[in-house]
């Protein structure tokens, strides 16, 4: 069993984040607790922490890791998500493949063979497409950006090798 990694950015200091996480720290910039039970890990890297956490489920170490930066920035909205994953499939004749390549177009994840658009019948139409979808998301996030001025900390779940 591995480890689960969560990092986030923070502009707290180290001793800061000892007394309000209440960890026993084991050297400047890593620290260990408990919180219900479980326990977990604190590295700090300049504005950066990381909270390595035993392999539980995954969505109780992101409830875990939630309620562990909602201790330390009460005042923020919390999200935790994940790096993208790499598929071990191809998505057009479905082998399995060592390594697989990501189009660029729709996404997908496809063997040697059938890593170009023209090769695996991209349903994408091309640059146009993703030009019109990169601007969407742009005025989307603009919208969001707008709408809430409240701080906000991303967890991101680091894929563990």
């Amino acid at each position: 069993m591995s480890n689960m990694v969560f990092l986030a950015a923070l502009l707290l200091n180290w001793s800061e984040i000892v007394r309000l996480l209440g960890l026993r720290e084991r050297e400047k910039g890593v620290g260990d607790g408990i919180v219900e039970g479980h326990k977990y890990t604190v590295v700090q890297r300049g504005d950066q922490i990381y909270v390595v956490l035993p392999d539980h489920p995954r969505d109780r170490c992101e409830s875990i890791v939630k309620k562990l930066l909602q201790k330390l920035k009460p005042e923020a909205e919390i999200k935790v998500s994940s790096v993208g994953y790499a598929s071990t499939h191809c998505n057009y004749c479905l082998t399995s493949s060592s390594l697989t390549y990501r189009c660029h177009r729709c996404g997908r994840w496809y063997c040697r063979e059938h890593r170009l658009p023209e090769r695996h019948n991209c349903p994408s139409d091309g640059e146009g497409e993703v030009v019109a979808k990169r601007a969407q998301r742009k005025e989307v996030a603009r919208k969001e950006e707008e709408k809430e001025k409240k701080e906000k900390i991303i967890a991101v779940q680091l894929p563990c090798a």
